[in-house]
Protein backbone atom coordinates (compact mmCIF):
# COMPACT_ATOMS: atom_id res chain seq x y z
CA UNK A 1 0.00 0.00 0.00
CA UNK A 2 1.70 3.32 -0.99
CA UNK A 3 1.24 6.38 0.49
CA UNK A 4 -1.31 8.21 -1.99
CA UNK A 5 -3.24 4.47 -1.20
CA UNK A 6 -3.50 5.18 2.42
CA UNK A 7 -6.79 6.87 3.85
CA UNK A 8 -6.18 8.20 6.83
CA UNK A 9 -9.54 9.21 7.58
CA UNK A 10 -10.67 6.00 7.56
CA UNK A 11 -7.93 4.99 9.76
CA UNK A 12 -8.70 7.66 12.19
CA UNK A 13 -12.68 6.79 12.46
CA UNK A 14 -11.56 2.71 13.11
CA UNK A 15 -9.01 3.40 15.74
CA UNK A 16 -11.87 5.59 17.50
CA UNK A 17 -14.38 2.86 17.22
CA UNK A 18 -11.35 0.15 18.21
CA UNK A 19 -10.68 1.93 21.69
CA UNK A 20 -14.20 1.78 22.81
CA UNK A 21 -14.41 -1.96 21.57
CA UNK A 22 -11.08 -3.01 23.81
CA UNK A 23 -12.31 -0.68 26.83
CA UNK A 24 -15.41 -2.47 26.61
CA UNK A 25 -14.29 -6.35 26.09
CA UNK A 26 -10.90 -6.51 26.58
CA UNK A 27 -10.60 -9.83 26.62
CA UNK A 28 -12.08 -10.09 22.67
CA UNK A 29 -8.59 -8.53 21.50
CA UNK A 30 -7.11 -12.16 23.23
CA UNK A 31 -7.52 -13.78 19.75
CA UNK A 32 -6.13 -11.12 17.85
CA UNK A 33 -3.48 -11.14 20.01
CA UNK A 34 -2.94 -15.03 19.63
CA UNK A 35 -2.91 -14.58 15.59
CA UNK A 36 -0.18 -12.12 15.93
CA UNK A 37 2.26 -15.07 17.42
CA UNK A 38 2.57 -16.83 14.23
CA UNK A 39 3.73 -13.65 12.19
CA UNK A 40 7.43 -13.40 14.22
CA UNK A 41 10.59 -14.21 12.08
CA UNK A 42 12.84 -14.38 15.24
CA UNK A 43 11.84 -10.65 16.45
CA UNK A 44 10.55 -9.46 13.41
CA UNK A 45 6.60 -8.37 12.51
CA UNK A 46 5.68 -9.73 9.50
CA UNK A 47 1.67 -9.18 9.18
CA UNK A 48 0.35 -9.14 6.07
CA UNK A 49 -0.27 -6.12 3.80
CA UNK A 50 2.53 -4.38 6.42
CA UNK A 51 6.12 -3.43 6.24
CA UNK A 52 8.02 -5.73 8.98
CA UNK A 53 8.90 -4.46 11.96
CA UNK A 54 11.85 -4.91 14.33
CA UNK A 55 10.37 -5.39 17.93
CA UNK A 56 12.77 -5.46 21.17
CA UNK A 57 11.13 -8.39 22.65
CA UNK A 58 9.41 -10.45 20.36
CA UNK A 59 6.89 -12.99 21.04
CA UNK A 60 7.26 -12.50 24.48
CA UNK A 61 6.00 -9.08 24.40
CA UNK A 62 2.77 -10.31 23.08
CA UNK A 63 2.39 -13.40 25.38
CA UNK A 64 2.84 -10.90 28.27
CA UNK A 65 -0.25 -8.78 26.37
CA UNK A 66 -2.34 -11.79 26.61
CA UNK A 67 -2.02 -12.34 30.00
CA UNK A 68 -2.42 -8.90 30.60
CA UNK A 69 -6.45 -8.70 28.94
CA UNK A 70 -7.22 -12.13 30.40
CA UNK A 71 -7.51 -10.13 33.63
CA UNK A 72 -8.13 -6.74 32.59
CA UNK A 73 -12.02 -5.29 33.60
CA UNK A 74 -14.22 -3.19 31.57
CA UNK A 75 -13.57 1.10 31.40
CA UNK A 76 -15.51 3.40 30.38
CA UNK A 77 -15.91 4.65 27.06
CA UNK A 78 -14.26 7.44 25.50
CA UNK A 79 -15.66 10.59 23.37
CA UNK A 80 -13.98 12.22 20.03
CA UNK A 81 -12.35 15.45 21.11
CA UNK A 82 -12.09 17.68 18.13
CA UNK A 83 -9.57 19.82 19.84
CA UNK A 84 -7.31 17.10 21.18
CA UNK A 85 -7.72 15.83 17.62
CA UNK A 86 -6.52 19.39 16.36
CA UNK A 87 -3.61 19.10 18.80
CA UNK A 88 -2.44 15.50 17.36
CA UNK A 89 -2.38 16.75 13.93
CA UNK A 90 -0.45 19.59 14.98
CA UNK A 91 2.28 16.83 15.97
CA UNK A 92 1.54 14.71 12.86
CA UNK A 93 2.24 17.92 10.75
CA UNK A 94 5.50 18.53 12.89
CA UNK A 95 7.38 15.37 13.18
CA UNK A 96 6.34 13.70 10.40
CA UNK A 97 8.48 15.57 7.69
CA UNK A 98 11.16 15.57 10.07
CA UNK A 99 11.03 11.79 10.72
CA UNK A 100 10.69 12.53 14.00
CA UNK A 101 9.41 9.44 16.45
CA UNK A 102 9.52 11.35 19.89
CA UNK A 103 6.50 13.16 22.08
CA UNK A 104 8.71 17.00 22.39
CA UNK A 105 7.70 18.56 19.16
CA UNK A 106 10.22 20.27 17.36
CA UNK A 107 9.94 23.46 19.25
CA UNK A 108 10.05 21.36 22.37
CA UNK A 109 5.95 21.45 22.86
CA UNK A 110 4.78 18.18 24.83
CA UNK A 111 1.02 17.04 24.54
CA UNK A 112 -0.10 19.42 27.44
CA UNK A 113 1.56 22.71 24.97
CA UNK A 114 -0.44 21.59 22.08
CA UNK A 115 -3.92 20.78 23.44
CA UNK A 116 -3.56 24.55 25.22
CA UNK A 117 -3.23 26.10 21.82
CA UNK A 118 -6.94 24.67 21.46
CA UNK A 119 -8.69 23.88 24.46
CA UNK A 120 -8.62 24.33 28.10
CA UNK A 121 -8.20 20.65 30.00
CA UNK A 122 -8.45 19.22 33.64
CA UNK A 123 -7.44 15.82 35.27
CA UNK A 124 -4.77 13.27 33.71
CA UNK A 125 -3.40 13.95 30.07
CA UNK A 126 -1.45 11.63 27.84
CA UNK A 127 -0.04 10.92 24.56
CA UNK A 128 -0.06 7.24 22.52
CA UNK A 129 1.93 7.00 19.26
CA UNK A 130 2.86 4.70 16.62
CA UNK A 131 5.02 4.48 13.45
CA UNK A 132 4.96 2.13 10.61
CA UNK A 133 0.92 -0.30 10.88
CA UNK A 134 -1.26 1.18 8.05
CA UNK A 135 -4.26 -0.71 9.70
CA UNK A 136 -6.35 0.57 12.82
CA UNK A 137 -6.12 -2.98 14.41
CA UNK A 138 -2.72 -3.27 13.89
CA UNK A 139 -1.65 0.18 15.20
CA UNK A 140 -4.32 -0.59 18.50
CA UNK A 141 -2.38 -3.94 18.65
CA UNK A 142 1.18 -2.68 18.95
CA UNK A 143 -0.19 -0.19 21.69
CA UNK A 144 -1.51 -3.19 23.89
CA UNK A 145 1.65 -4.76 23.67
CA UNK A 146 3.84 -1.80 23.61
CA UNK A 147 7.02 -3.73 23.06
CA UNK A 148 10.16 -2.72 24.43
CA UNK A 149 8.64 -0.55 26.99
CA UNK A 150 9.08 -2.01 30.76
CA UNK A 151 6.21 0.11 32.13
CA UNK A 152 3.83 -0.60 29.53
CA UNK A 153 2.91 3.06 29.37
CA UNK A 154 1.23 3.00 25.94
CA UNK A 155 -0.95 0.05 27.03
CA UNK A 156 -1.70 1.61 30.31
CA UNK A 157 -3.41 4.98 28.53
CA UNK A 158 -5.79 2.94 26.53
CA UNK A 159 -7.49 1.45 30.01
CA UNK A 160 -7.07 4.50 32.01
CA UNK A 161 -10.26 4.71 33.50
CA UNK A 162 -9.61 8.36 34.53
CA UNK A 163 -9.67 9.33 30.33
CA UNK A 164 -12.92 10.56 28.96
CA UNK A 165 -11.69 12.57 25.84
CA UNK A 166 -9.38 11.56 22.70
CA UNK A 167 -8.30 13.10 19.70
CA UNK A 168 -6.48 11.07 17.07
CA UNK A 169 -4.58 11.72 13.67
CA UNK A 170 -2.59 9.71 11.23
CA UNK A 171 -0.61 10.67 8.73
CA UNK A 172 2.48 10.26 6.65
CA UNK A 173 5.82 10.24 8.11
CA UNK A 174 9.23 10.64 6.38
CA UNK A 175 10.72 7.65 7.56
CA UNK A 176 8.17 4.96 8.63
CA UNK A 177 5.43 6.38 6.24
CA UNK A 178 2.48 6.63 8.36
CA UNK A 179 2.39 7.55 12.08
CA UNK A 180 -0.34 7.86 14.45
CA UNK A 181 -1.29 10.49 17.70
CA UNK A 182 -3.52 9.98 19.93
CA UNK A 183 -4.17 12.14 22.85
CA UNK A 184 -6.04 11.41 25.60
CA UNK A 185 -7.60 13.22 28.56
CA UNK A 186 -10.26 13.97 31.34
CA UNK A 187 -12.07 17.01 30.83
CA UNK A 188 -11.79 19.79 28.22
CA UNK A 189 -13.55 22.98 28.50
CA UNK A 190 -13.79 25.56 25.84
CA UNK A 191 -10.06 27.85 25.93
CA UNK A 192 -9.61 31.05 28.07
CA UNK A 193 -12.96 29.22 30.27
CA UNK A 194 -12.82 29.12 34.39
CA UNK A 195 -10.47 26.18 35.76
CA UNK A 196 -12.33 23.43 38.24
CA UNK A 197 -15.67 22.67 37.88
CA UNK A 198 -17.46 22.19 40.83
CA UNK A 199 -18.85 19.13 40.69
CA UNK A 200 -14.72 17.39 39.76
CA UNK A 201 -13.76 19.71 43.22
CA UNK A 202 -16.55 17.86 44.97
CA UNK A 203 -15.53 14.68 43.88
CA UNK A 204 -12.12 14.91 44.37
CA UNK A 205 -12.55 15.91 47.82
CA UNK A 206 -15.06 13.27 48.87
CA UNK A 207 -12.39 10.85 47.20
CA UNK A 208 -9.58 12.36 49.68
CA UNK A 209 -11.81 12.58 52.66
CA UNK A 210 -12.41 9.06 52.65
CA UNK A 211 -9.02 7.89 51.88
CA UNK A 212 -7.39 10.53 54.79
CA UNK A 213 -5.99 7.29 56.58
CA UNK A 214 -4.38 5.86 54.00
CA UNK A 215 -0.61 5.95 53.31
CA UNK A 216 0.68 9.21 51.51
CA UNK A 217 3.47 9.08 49.08
CA UNK A 218 6.54 11.49 49.35
CA UNK A 219 4.81 13.79 47.40
CA UNK A 220 1.29 13.99 49.27
CA UNK A 221 3.14 14.55 53.20
CA UNK A 222 3.74 17.86 51.41
CA UNK A 223 0.99 18.26 49.17
CA UNK A 224 -2.29 17.22 49.49
CA UNK A 225 -3.74 17.64 45.78
CA UNK A 226 -0.66 14.92 45.08
CA UNK A 227 -2.31 12.01 43.36
CA UNK A 228 -1.28 8.33 44.94
CA UNK A 229 0.87 7.01 42.02
CA UNK A 230 3.22 10.34 41.57
CA UNK A 231 6.33 10.40 40.37
CA UNK A 232 7.24 13.87 39.69
CA UNK A 233 5.60 17.29 39.73
CA UNK A 234 6.39 20.93 38.10
CA UNK A 235 5.15 23.66 39.01
CA UNK A 236 4.12 26.05 35.98
CA UNK A 237 3.12 29.73 37.10
CA UNK A 238 2.36 32.29 34.31
CA UNK A 239 -0.67 34.83 32.68
CA UNK A 240 -3.46 33.42 31.16
CA UNK A 241 -6.54 35.31 29.69
CA UNK A 242 -9.75 34.02 31.00
CA UNK A 243 -12.91 35.60 29.87
CA UNK A 244 -11.48 38.58 28.43
CA UNK A 245 -9.10 39.21 31.47
CA UNK A 246 -5.18 38.37 32.04
CA UNK A 247 -5.01 36.48 35.33
CA UNK A 248 -2.44 34.80 37.42
CA UNK A 249 -2.59 31.21 37.11
CA UNK A 250 -0.17 28.45 39.14
CA UNK A 251 -0.63 25.14 37.13
CA UNK A 252 0.48 22.18 38.83
CA UNK A 253 1.53 18.89 36.90
CA UNK A 254 2.10 15.77 38.08
CA UNK A 255 3.60 12.82 36.41
CA UNK A 256 2.06 9.43 37.35
CA UNK A 257 3.64 6.17 36.92
CA UNK A 258 1.69 5.44 34.49
CA UNK A 259 3.13 7.66 32.09
CA UNK A 260 -0.12 10.08 32.57
CA UNK A 261 0.12 13.45 34.08
CA UNK A 262 -2.60 15.25 36.15
CA UNK A 263 -2.54 18.70 36.10
CA UNK A 264 -4.62 21.01 39.34
CA UNK A 265 -4.91 24.64 37.74
CA UNK A 266 -5.56 27.55 40.03
CA UNK A 267 -6.19 31.50 40.24
CA UNK A 268 -3.15 32.91 42.64
CA UNK A 269 -5.13 35.28 44.95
Amino acid sequence: MTEKEINYEEIESELFQLHNELRANPQNFIPKLRNLLNTFKDKVFHIPNEDPIQTFEGVSAVEDAIRFLKTQKPVPELSLSEDITKACRVHIEDIGPKGMTTHEGSDGSNISDRIEKFCEWDGAIAENMDFGFKKAENILLNMIIDDGVKERFQRMNLFNPDFKKIGIAVGPHKDYGICAVIGYCKNVRPLGSEPNDINDFISEYIKNTMNKNKKKNIFQEEDPDAPDNTISVKIDKKSKEIKGKIKKITKKIYTLDTGAKHIIEFENV
